[in-house]
């Protein structure tokens, strides 16, 4: 392969690539990270990536050696050489980081903003535009202060654009432009901002002002478990410093706290309707129309936050807040907020803090570069060696199946597979019907006419097969169940893995699931013994004390029915009415962006 010619031009004044001599010339569009984290509890340090912005998201984002890139001798796969133009396309920071890199001032200044000219007076108003910063329009900005007779007066041009008497060095770079590349980080602007720093506090202070906090912490022990969704004790005693543990409760609070508060508080609104706004921005695939919803959102979440302000004395006048007048520009420009969130770097902090302990604590700096480049090359020959004999195990199996012949295995499967679905853990050995129905109907009221029922399904469903009086009908009860579905976020292959088990981890645990049927409205079920025995929910009249928006309340049936495992379409999250009747449930429409788009009728 051919060696790609690298080169660092100086503004020329031109929006286009030259097009004139022997080679092509190529944008290198480049994402920059940079967050501070401490290496000990008192040393504080900046580690900065570089990452190649022009690869998919899925190995830029990803640990391990996929996302870095050598700049000095890049090589081009199909051997062609090019001249490429790199340029700074996303930088993923904090709100501090953003000022101190695009040279601005911080967050109490008058103009706080790294990327337009808003007034710290006006950073509620999240659906209003104001000037954007520009490097040209900040080069004039400094000329003018630069020209100025006196010290003060420099000192208020520079005061009224928020800005430090530093020349950026992307102001020489053609494709950079440090304050359009300043990207939304839902880690520090959402979780460990809006929402960590800022709402979840209220709703703390408004819970003990009434003095429902133990009911909150009750509330939040109760709440059902679901895969990638941290289950909380103890919700009003620790203090979380994370954003995911925040924004897992996020995901929860609503049906937690609905009764602990006022009839139509507006801070439940408030909380819905950033709930809604969170799960879109975080849509793995954003099209126009859900771009016009999003702005459908960002205006309801205005309405309720000057409503919470006006009822709680809250100011939202903080940069954070601000930022949401930036994230449709951003998705526009740059792609879904996985590409701009400053998480995949995270991670990096314990490297850094690893590698500092390896320094003689003296200009550290460099020596952790060193060390940071051995383990990268380590690493690399770690996954060469390992890819070798991965494929050398798989050769090597190919040929011992080919000389092998089957053998029928004298165990029955533990498993059973569908077309879209697959049982694992099977409890105990298969029975027959009438046996299952005779020792579990006397304890379980599921179970009463259990066999009758069984072949009065079998019938309707598969008329052909048809089973006779006589007949025993043989069951295997198994206690998980995975689906694999079509996800309405991005129409990639999801995956749910749902339990039935009276004892899982201690505690019964018996999921739910959505059904494809007739009905116009979502139905789900709860699945139970048999992962083809259900309850069914049906639509309730009951309301709590606030209705947000898509509130759904479901009552569970307490008649059980079979279903085809067909028509699962995939897991759904149920979560008990609390302080209400126990049969009684919320359908909880924030677990991830697929189950948002299902049931708000987004898809």
């Amino acid at each position: 392969m051919a060696a790609a010619v690298l080169m660092y031009l100086p503004n020329l004044g031109q929006s286009s690539l030259p097009n004139d001599g022997p080679y092509p010339h190529c944008y290198l569009p480049l994402h920059f990270w940079l967050d501070k984290g401490l290496v000990t509890r008192r040393i504080k340090k900046y580690p900065m990536i570089l990452r190649a912005a022009w690869l998919p998201r899925n190995i830029r984002n990803a640990s391990g050696n996929g996302g870095g890139i050598l700049l000095e001798t890049h090589l081009c796969n199909d051997g062609v050489i090019r001249i490429l133009y790199p340029g700074v396309l996303i930088e993923s920071q904090d709100g501090e980081e953003a000022s101190y890199f695009c040279a601005c001032r911080a967050a109490t200044a008058n103009y706080p903003c790294p990327k337009c000219l808003v007034h710290k007076s006006e950073l509620h108003c999240i659906t209003k535009s104001f000037e954007p910063r520009t490097s040209e329009s900040m080069r004039s900005v400094l000329e003018r202060a630069s020209q100025a007779t006196s010290k003060a007066a420099k000192e208020k041009i520079l005061q009224d654009h928020g800005l430090h008497d530093i020349n950026h060095f992307l102001w020489d770079f053609q494709f950079s432009d440090p304050y359009r590349a300043s990207s939304y980080d839902t880690l520090h602007s959402d979780d460990l901002g809006k929402w960590g720093k800022h709402m979840w506090p209220l709703v703390f202070d408004v819970l003990e002002d009434r003095k429902s906090l133990g009911r909150l912490t009750a509330n939040m022990r109760e709440f059902p478990s679901w895969p990638n969704l941290k289950h909380f004790n103890h919700v009003s005693v620790i203090s979380f410093t994370d954003g995911q543990s925040f924004y897992d409760i996020l995901k929860c609070i609503l049906p937690c706290i609905v009764q602990l508060l006022p009839q139509n508080s507006p801070l439940i609104h408030c909380i819905r309707s950033y709930q809604c706004y969170r799960v879109v921005i975080g849509l793995r695939c954003m099209t126009d129309r859900r771009l016009d919803r999003l702005k459908e959102l960002i205006m309801d979440y205005e309405k309720y936050c000057m409503k919470v302000s006006k009822e709680f004395n809250k100011s939202f006048d903080f940069f954070k807040q601000h930022y949401v007048s930036h994230i449709i520009s951003d998705i526009q420009q740059k792609g879904t907020t996985d590409n701009t969130s400053t998480r995949p770097g995270e991670g990096f902090q314990q490297e850094a803090a690893e590698a500092y302990k390896q320094t003689n604590k003296k200009q550290a700096e460099n020596q952790m570069v060193r060390i940071d480049e051995n383990q990268e090359a380590i690493a690399l020959i770690r996954m060469t060696i390992d890819n070798y004999h991965r494929a050398q195990n798989m050769r090597a199996q190919e040929s011992v199946d080919d000389s092998v012949p089957e053998t029928p295995s004298s165990k029955p499967e533990l498993y059973s597979i569908g077309p879209h679905w697959t049982f694992s853990s099977p409890t105990g050995s298969p029975l027959d019907s009438r046996t299952l129905e005779k020792d579990f109907a006397p304890t379980n009221r599921d179970y009463v006419s259990f066999d009758e029922h069984l072949c009065s399904f079998i019938i309707c469903a598969f008329p052909q097969d048809a089973p006779y009086y006589e007949d025993r009908i043989s069951v295997q009860p198994f206690k998980c169940l995975k689906v694999t579905y079509q996800s309405m976020e991005d129409w990639t292959e999801g995956h749910d893995t749902l339990r039935c088990n009276p004892d899982f981890h201690h505690h019964a645990r018996y999921d739910c699931v959505i059904i494809n049927d007739d009905n116009p409205r979502t139905t789900v079920a709860r699945l139970l013994i048999d992962m083809a025995l259900i309850h069914t929910f049906k639509k309730s009249n009951w309301k709590p004390n606030t209705m947000w928006d898509n509130c759904q309340i479901r009552v569970e049936s307490q008649e059980s029915s079979f279903v085809l495992m067909d028509y699962v379409v995939r897991g759904a999250l149920l979560c008990p009415a609390f302080d209400s009747d126990p049969n009684l449930h919320y359908i909880v429409d924030t677990v991830d962006g697929d189950m948002f788009l299902r049931l708000n009728s987004w898809s």
